[in-house]
């Protein structure tokens, strides 16, 4: 069994070159744009909508780091201030120092306490001595 012939299909053949009037309604190019438009203004509002959220964040972030900075600096001076007041003597540390240090300087610096108790009983007994012997 034979089958006909039949002739080969032909592709249509495309206009070489730019359409010339793109915009006219028969020649099947025409495109609705009004969509594309549409889309187009609603990503620019989205766009506009994330730059200002970022611009908020960023303001947020710069504040957050600048409290920081400033509870950093407390937290730093607040340090400084107990390291301070833990080395700085008081007028009591003071006072026994410098008798620490005049005693050594009189060669008495190695007395212990039983010789500076009974070097200071010597000194009030001294002392009543010489009232009671003004006195009388």
């Amino acid at each position: 069994m034979t089958f006909p012939s039949q002739p080969p299909v032909k592709a249509p053949s495309l206009p070489v070159g730019p359409d010339k009037q793109p915009s006219k309604p028969g020649n099947g190019t025409s495109v609705d744009f009004s969509l594309i438009n549409a889309q187009l203004e609603e990503a620019r509002r989205g766009k506009a909508r994330a730059d200002q959220a970022y611009k908020a964040l960023l303001a947020e972030h710069k504040q957050a780091k600048k409290q920081l900075e400033n509870v950093d600096q407390r937290i730093n001076e607040a340090l400084m201030a107990q390291r301070k007041l833990q080395y700085e003597e008081g007028p009591f540390k003071s006072y026994s120092k410098l008798q620490r240090k005049t005693l050594q300087r009189v060669g008495l610096g190695t007395v212990s306490n039983k010789q500076s108790f009974g070097l200071a009983a010597v000194t009030i007994l001294l002392g009543l001595t010489a009232i009671i012997g003004r006195v009388e």
